[in-house]
Formats: structure tokens, sequence, C-alpha cells
């Protein structure tokens, strides 16, 4: 699977990115740069999600994370395959892209517990409504 491919993947789950301006073109490797810097806005952001009132204030700015996504994955569709160069670089992401994710993951977790996962909050962040 190409680095175009697996970048996609992973920008499917809560669809959630950041882009960053900047005066290059870009690249694969940026655009991962980029994920992970919305990651970890929204990883900041669901902690912030601690009773309802929080995790309701919180979705105008998970809702503005999504926008960035979906303009990010625009931008990606129109970048041609990766170069061997960028995939090396790319795969050095991996461990903050896994870290992150996992604290992501973590957040979700808490808040489903807590009974803090609305649909709005599910919808915001592509989670499939559970079938009890």
């Amino acid at each position: 699977m190409s680095t175009k491919s697996t970048l996609l993947a992973t920008i499917t789950l809560p669809a959630l990115i950041c882009p960053i301006a900047t005066a290059q073109a870009d690249s694969h490797y940026t655009l991962a740069q980029e994920v992970i810097a919305l990651l970890s806005e929204t990883e900041l952001t669901l902690s912030s999600c601690t009773d309802a009132t929080a995790t309701e204030a919180a979705l105008p700015k998970l809702r503005e994370l999504a926008a960035k996504a979906a303009e990010l994955h625009t931008r990606q569709q129109q970048l041609p395959d990766s170069t061997m160069q960028e995939d090396v670089a790319i795969a050095a992401l991996v461990q903050d892209f896994q870290i992150i994710w996992g604290a992501i993951r973590a957040h979700i977790d808490r808040l489903e517990q807590a009974g803090l996962l609305s649909e709005a909050l599910r919808e915001v962040l592509r989670i499939a409504p559970t079938t009890d």
C-alpha cells in the first residue's frame, strides 16, 4: 500500500486535521505532519470533555477540526504517489501518530464509560452508534 493510501486511511477515522499555512507546496510528509498536529489538537480538545457541559462546549471546535480534515483530504488527493524519501520520513512519524491516537482512543473510551459520548459527539468524531 502506498503512503498516499495509508495516509488517506488514517485521516478517515475521525477525519480531523489542521492545515498549517506554509510557503512550500504540499508533500506527503508535510501533510503527515499536519495530521500529527491536528490529532494533538483533537486530543487536547477531548481532554477538556469532563462533563456534559464541557463536552457540549467542545463540539464547535471539533466541528472546525473536521472541516479542516476535509480540506486536508482534498489536498492529499491531489498529490502524486509518494517518493521513497517521503516514505522513510513519514515512517519516522508513526510512533508519534500511535501515541496520540492511543490517547484519543482512551478519551473516547472514557467518554463512553461516563455516558458522555452523545449522538452529536459520535457524529463529529464519525463513530458508529452502538447497537445495544
